[in-house]
């Protein structure tokens, strides 16, 4: 270790002090870790005759994009250490609850409005919300006894224009070799209570050229999931990638979506399918030049 004149080290300390003040030191903020965050005590509702229903409530600022989009992508399916969590404005002061549906050996999260002041719409809201949520048992033509299914669920952003919501699990069917891990999200039109698509974001024929490119960039991938990730998606065509984000997104016309799509802070986020090798699903960003 080198040794400094006392003079020399007063020096320096001052000057430092000085950088700060002036800065006002600066430094780049931590990620959330959503898996940790936004718990409370649940409250139990009253059983329906085949589903139980729970729900709890909190407010806070919405977590950053990265941690949300990393959590995310990466917990496929991780049960969270608490039932509850909401995503505040500050500005706008939209706040949302999770409830949880549980049928045999099905439990699936998923949002509601609590604060919009307008009956109606709040009630249309919390339908197409759940409604969507629990389409992947029909879509999936689960048998609730049977097969296993946990989803849960993260709102990313909730404001009074969009409600923005993702969802991670694991599907284990009844004699199936591994479980699947599931991914899908669901973006709201508050005004209108509609789901927002693909085609609201970003042209589908634009990001299927953009997902064979060599710009592609999966978020969560590290060194080795890149490379075969890249290698992977270029087995696919245009024409592959243009009918499956024309196909994307809420509401279910069938089979379920293969692939979903969200935007936040100007990024806009979407999932292709991926051999289970590499995960069943990996997530996209892509950032418009006019960002």
């Amino acid at each position: 270790m080198i040794n400094y004149h006392k003079s020399t080290i007063v020096f320096g300390l001052a000057a430092l002090s000085c950088a700060c003040l002036m800065t006002g030191c600066k430094k780049k903020p931590e990620k959330i870790d959503l898996g940790s965050t936004h718990t409370t005590a649940a409250e139990t509702m009253a059983a329906e005759t085949t589903a139980a229903e729970t729900e709890a409530e909190t407010t806070t600022q919405a977590p950053s994009m990265d941690a949300a989009v990393e959590n995310a992508a990466n917990s496929n399916g991780s049960s969270s250490t608490g039932n509850g969590q909401s995503a505040l404005s500050s500005q706008k002061n939209l706040s949302t609850k999770l409830n949880t549906y549980t049928s045999g050996k099905v439990s699936i999260q998923y949002p509601s409005v609590t604060n919009l002041d307008d009956a109606q719409k709040t009630a249309a809201l919390d339908t197409l919300l759940k409604d969507n949520a629990l389409s992947v048992i029909k879509a999936y033509k689960l048998n609730e006894a049977n097969d296993t299914l946990n989803i849960t669920c993260k709102v990313l952003s909730a404001d009074r224009n969009r409600i923005t919501a993702v969802y991670t699990g694991t599907l284990s069917a009844a004699g199936a070799a591994y479980p699947t891990n599931l991914f899908f999200s669901n973006t709201v039109n508050v005004g209108k209570a509609s789901n927002l698509g693909f085609s609201h974001f970003v042209d589908p024929y634009t990001m299927a050229g953009y997902v064979l490119s060599g710009d592609c960039v999966f978020p969560n991938a590290d060194a080795s999931q890149k490379t075969a990730l890249m290698e992977y998606k270029n087995t696919q065509t245009l024409e592959y990638y243009t009918n499956l984000f024309n196909h994307a997104d809420f509401p279910v016309d069938g089979n379920f979506p293969e692939s979903f799509n969200y935007e936040y802070e100007g990024d806009i986020y979407f999932s292709i399918p991926v051999p289970h090798a590499l995960g069943d699903y990996a997530l996209i960003r892509y950032t418009p030049d006019t960002k």
